[in-house]
């Protein structure tokens, strides 16, 4: 092997070392997704605990890769697509890293609810967590094979996680507006619903990134940043939102 061949075989092991660490805090991020949702739906405090004891473990993640990838950069001045795919790994572990912060703050929210077995948690908010886990892993299985088509199915389907928001929020809002007709009103019932719309919006922002991972997986491979509208639903929500 000549010197040249060393050299590109060696960036080559960088950026498949750059590339494993993207991989295994994306398997972390949705594992501490899947965490925070069987914690909630299962008022499980130890669950719920264990899930913000690791998000550390993410923040060491997105620390890791940002210096791997200013190694890269610094020792072998990639060109290029090479850059691209750099740049675009350090802002998918910021993605993820977001991704992570929603399911501690979900987990937090989860041991309050806890406290009220007797007030249940919407049947569709355990849809709603398992679509977000399904946006995430989705989105890493095309940042693996490197499939374009893959990445434009969650883009597209954002509208989906929209919906299915704007479906669970009016299921609290109106149980919430119920007991505040109520005499006496049950302040359990008020706070816990005002947690879980911070959750639902919490699951919201989740599928937001899992599509912000598409586009950049998107740049990656072609070179160039999409330019249309994301698929948006909700319009019911958005209105409320607002």
């Amino acid at each position: 092997m000549n010197h040249g061949d060393h050299t590109v075989s060696s960036f080559d092991n960088d950026l498949a070392q750059l590339e494993r660490r993207v991989l295994e805090m994306g398997g972390l991020a949705e594992s501490q997704l899947q965490g925070a949702m069987n914690a909630l739906m299962k008022r499980d405090v130890d669950g719920a605990e264990k899930i913000i004891a690791r998000d550390p473990e993410l923040d060491e993640c997105e620390r890791k890769i940002e210096a791997s990838a200013l190694s890269i950069i610094a020792r072998r001045q990639p060109m290029a697509n090479d850059l691209r795919y750099v740049f675009g790994n350090v802002k998918i572990a910021g993605s993820l890293e977001r991704i992570g912060d929603y399911a501690k703050n979900i987990a937090k929210r989860a041991v309050i609810l806890a406290r009220y077995p007797g007030i249940g948690v919407p049947q569709d908010m355990g849809t709603l967590g398992a679509l977000a886990q399904k946006s995430v892993r989705d989105v890493m299985d095309s940042f693996t094979t490197r499939d374009a088509n893959k990445a434009e199915m969650v883009w597209q389907h954002d509208h989906e996680m929209d919906d299915l928001v704007a479906r669970v929020m009016r299921q609290v809002i109106s149980r919430m507006s119920q007991d505040m007709l109520k005499t006496p009103r049950n302040e359990g019932e008020i706070e816990c619903s005002t947690h879980l719309l911070f959750m639902t919006k919490n699951l919201e922002r989740v599928g937001d990134h899992a599509t912000n991972i598409a586009e950049v997986i998107q740049f990656q491979l072609s070179g160039g940043w999409k330019t249309t509208p994301r698929p948006k639903g909700g319009d019911e929500l958005q209105s409320t939102a607002n």
